[in-house]
């Protein structure tokens, strides 16, 4: 197992410019480097079509109530796009805050003029090198035939999954309208908890197995750092439970009965997410436990040598003592093999306590 980076530090940003009135398009997050791209799918049963890097100004029939739209955004960072994207579906401005701020918090919310429901969410991604796992932003517009996805950055994309469903002819998604669409994508974010939670059961595992054949200090910093991101990955999880039960309480009529029962689905998904989470921190304290009576075990077992011998050489010191006061009037020191039958006697004296010791079970 790696090296866990335990001393690694988070980045954090600014979670919200101050000064600036409500509304005002500005991107907070990562430095992002090349052009934000935009994606248009096409499709309803009979027909997909999929236009790569295209322009706003191309965007001008949707949305066309005879197909489902789906228009993906890859790079949130460059805001002249976002802005135009925003004028064209007539988008709030509050709504093109919270997507340029990739910091704000898992969230739902729904704009009864613009008959819009905004949906935040994080797709988590694990770090091979160091254990850690990062946030990737994600916001998801559904509009009256059409689906609007944000993704933070322009690589990796979260959704390719979806186009593979997609170019099958008789897959559900293409059957369904843009409020399957808008479930399938939140389903697919879900999913990626699975997997982040998967390699980090995988990571503690090994580090039990290491803890229990040879436990060592830096342990414990490594059960600390999966404890961190354990924590980070719940605070994320954790809102979904309650949005995804106000959409299947409360009547968005962007969103059909049919596709309510698909995203109860996603709540069991969520529920199973949030107690492995629990089960991995319940493994994580008793592996500390464990941890500290390894370490004690270890300590008792070298102050237990430490005594056997002390006990072992204190009379011998003791016999060393007498003889070294120097005192004129010794009738040992007169005797001619004096010397070798004191350290006869020392080294017999030693054996028998050892034999004791051994015999007694003390080492």
């Amino acid at each position: 197992m790696a090296k866990l980076q335990s001393a690694k530090k988070r980045i954090k940003y600014a979670n919200k410019s101050v000064f600036l009135s409500a509304g005002t398009p500005n991107y907070i997050g990562k430095e992002v480097k090349g052009e934000s791209l935009i994606k248009l799918v096409t499709y309803n049963s009979k027909e997909l079509a999929i236009y790569n890097e295209i322009e706003i100004n191309d965007l001008n029939d949707i949305p066309n109530l005879d197909y489902v739209n789906w228009i993906e955004v890859s790079g949130i960072h460059q805001i002249e796009t976002i802005s135009k994207i925003e004028k064209k579906f007539n988008l709030h401005s509050l709504l093109i805050e919270d997507i340029l701020n990739t910091t704000h918090k898992t969230k739902i919310e729904y704009f009864e003029k613009e008959n819009h429901l905004f949906f935040v969410l994080k797709v988590p991604r694990f770090n091979e090198d160091t254990f850690e796992i990062v946030n990737e932003h994600i916001a998801l517009i559904l509009g009256s035939g059409y689906v609007i996805s944000f993704q933070e950055l322009d690589t990796n994309n979260v959704f390719e999954y979806i186009i593979k469903r997609l170019n099958r002819e008789n897959s559900k998604t293409r059957r369904h309208k843009a409020d399957y669409l808008f479930y399938s994508l939140i389903d697919l974010v879900v999913d990626n908890y699975f997997l982040v939670l998967s390699k980090l059961e995988d990571k503690l595992s090994d580090l039990e197995d290491q803890i229990l054949f040879n436990a060592k200090p830096e342990h414990q910093n490594q059960l600390f750092f999966l404890k961190r991101e354990i924590t980070f990955i719940k605070k994320t999880i954790l809102p979904l439970k309650d949005i995804i039960n106000q959409i299947i309480r409360d009547p968005f009529e962007l969103i059909s009965n049919e596709v309510k029962v698909y995203i109860r689905d996603i709540m069991d998904h969520v529920v199973e997410n949030l107690e492995t989470i629990e089960t991995l921190k319940d493994d994580i304290e008793n592996l500390l436990v464990n941890y500290h009576s390894q370490l004690s075990n270890k300590m008792n077992a070298v102050m237990k040598t430490l005594t056997v011998f002390t006990a072992i050489f204190m009379p011998l010191t003791f016999i060393v003592g007498i003889y070294g006061m120097n005192f004129e009037h010794m009738p040992e020191l007169r005797n001619a093999n004096g010397y070798f039958y004191t350290l006869i006697g020392m080294a017999l004296l030693a054996a028998f306590l050892w034999v004791y010791f051994k015999w007694k079970k003390y080492i």
